[in-house]
């Protein structure tokens, strides 16, 4: 049977045969890597900018473009354990006063061009005035002392199982990672993992 190739959003799709003789029978096994330009960002040991975190990442979608957020991944350690709320909020309005710093934007493939979604962080400055929005998604985060190895992972994937992504259509859309204001000890350092697609 032969190789359809060309998918849009689906490299290779070809026949395989499950008797391994060559003879059948046969089944359609797809490679899903997309076509659309893939991005990923990575901070490692983030301190935020209050002991009260609340927005602590922001992205922000850009004009003409459909970006989907397909994963979020958070870990970190702190001078004592304790652990936190972590919401994922979908903003309408954007957030006021604060300081927000660039996270660089690196392309999975160096075909794909630079970046257009704006990734921010707020680990130093003022911490800003959260924007209106409805939370998406949430869990809580253990942070430890790193020493104790016992360290914690909050991950959040999307479109793994024929779901839809986090999408943000236009630049009046943005993805807030919140703390929801809780005190947290000190010596707090966070990790932050994201991949999104741009098209």
């Amino acid at each position: 049977m032969p190789a359809l190739t060309g998918q849009k959003g689906v490299d290779a799709m070809r026949a395989v045969d499950i008797s391994g003789t060559g003879a059948g029978p046969w089944v359609m096994g797809a490679d899903n890597e997309p076509e659309r330009a893939t991005f990923g960002a990575f901070l490692y040991g983030l301190a935020p900018a209050s002991a009260t975190i609340t927005d602590l990442f922001l992205m922000q979608g850009a004009a003409g473009k459909v970006i989907r957020v397909k994963s979020i991944i958070l870990s970190g350690s702190a001078s004592s354990a304790v652990n936190v709320p972590v919401i994922l909020y979908k903003r309408t309005a954007n957030q006021t006063g604060g300081t927000p710093t660039a996270v660089t934007r690196t392309p999975k493939d160096s075909t794909d061009g630079a970046a257009n979604m704006v990734l921010s962080h707020f680990g130093t400055g003022t911490v800003p005035t959260p924007g209106a929005g409805t939370m998406v998604d949430g869990g809580r985060l253990n942070l430890a002392p790193a020493a104790n190895g016992s360290i914690d992972r909050l991950v959040f994937q999307y479109s793994w199982q024929n779901d839809k992504a986090v999408v943000l259509r236009g630049a009046s859309e943005w993805l807030a990672v919140n703390f929801n204001g809780v005190s947290t000890p000190g010596g707090v350092g966070i990790d932050f993992s994201c991949t999104w697609t741009e098209e």
